[in-house]
């Protein structure tokens, strides 16, 4: 295993665990969200962000370094 083969699989690793992150973050946002009372307004920005949160979590776990 050379030395370009160990730096891309732990870019790999980084990226799938940041991405794990980025999920986590954007359930949590979502959930306390929803146990919060906010107005209406304002709580569809932090579903908004929740769901990009999520979203780039997701194509971050999908993605693979070439």
């Amino acid at each position: 295993m050379s030395g370009s083969d160990t730096l891309d699989t732990r870019a790999n690793v980084f990226v799938k665990l940041a991405g794990l992150i980025f999920i986590v973050l954007g359930g949590v946002l979502a959930f306390f969200t929803s146990t919060t009372p906010l107005i209406v307004q304002v709580s569809t920005v932090f579903y908004i962000i929740s769901a990009i949160l999520a979203f780039a979590g997701i194509v971050a776990i999908i993605s693979k370094l070439e």
